[in-house]
């Protein structure tokens, strides 16, 4: 892996060829993704929106345009800078249709029901200002089994509704958004306080069995290279079954 940039608050790695991975480390570790489609780039989830120079100057530095940025869901860490890239770029953004009113500023995540500290948390961000990424214009809607490009669109909600992850067969890559992490090479779920639907997160887990990937590109943390990644996937959402039984038993 060749690391192209590096400063303080990010670094550019070339992850293999024709893909490449920008993290961003503040708030919280968090990856945008790059993917080369026929000489064109699609951006994979966008960043903060003070992150928009740094995939800008990125892009330009790749010398190859931007004609996509394919979002997988719509918390601001992840579609932040989408709707100025697009019009720097004139790239059209996509995203699920269920949370495509997250992003045009129409509907807000704290109106819908989790946990009750998750339900509180989106409630205090919304009140703060800072639940909802700045508004994408016109972003297109897609659901299951959709193209952005090369890449295939599974629904994959329970972080939010619209969640979807991206398969790419070129690279026998899933591209999981926050779905899952993979911090300090630990692969696991996303059970954190802002997954709304938890169960239903680990139900969307099942999806990723009908892909023979080899390679998990998440949110936040590295990526995950194994032979079996599609099954390593699985067990992460199946340890996080095993142990709530156990806790309800005990």
């Amino acid at each position: 892996m060749a690391i192209l940039q590096r400063s303080f608050g990010h670094r550019v790695e070339k992850e293999r060829e024709g893909l490449w991975r920008i993290v961003f480390h503040f708030p919280t570790s968090t990856n945008c993704w790059l993917l080369e489609d026929k000489g064109e780039l699609t951006l994979i989830d966008a960043g903060c929106f003070w992150n928009t120079g740094t995939i800008f100057d990125t892009i330009s530095s790749i010398d190859k345009p931007l004609r996509r940025i394919a979002i997988t869901h719509a918390h601001p860490d992840h579609a932040g800078a989408a709707g100025e890239l697009a019009r720097r770029t004139g790239a059209q953004v996509f995203a699920h249709q269920l949370d495509v009113p997250y992003l045009t500023g129409k509907r807000s995540l704290a109106e819908l029901e989790g946990s009750t500290l998750s339900h509180y948390l989106h409630r205090a961000a919304h009140h703060l200002g800072v639940l909802n990424p700045p508004s994408v214009d016109e972003p297109l809607p897609v659901e299951e089994a959709d193209e952005i490009g090369s890449l295939k669109v599974i629904h994959t909600p329970g972080h939010t509704p619209g969640g979807v992850s991206f398969w790419s067969e070129k690279h026998k890559a899933l591209f999981v958004g926050d779905n899952a992490s993979n911090r300090f090479s630990l692969l696991s779920i996303n059970m954190s306080v802002f997954t709304l639907a938890r169960a239903q997160l680990i139900e969307s887990f099942e999806k990723y069995q009908e892909y023979d990937a080899r390679l998990i590109l998440p949110g936040h943390g590295r990526a995950h290279y194994s032979q079996q990644a599609s099954a390593d996937l699985l067990n992460s959402a199946q340890n996080v079954q095993r142990h709530h039984r156990r806790k309800i038993s005990n």
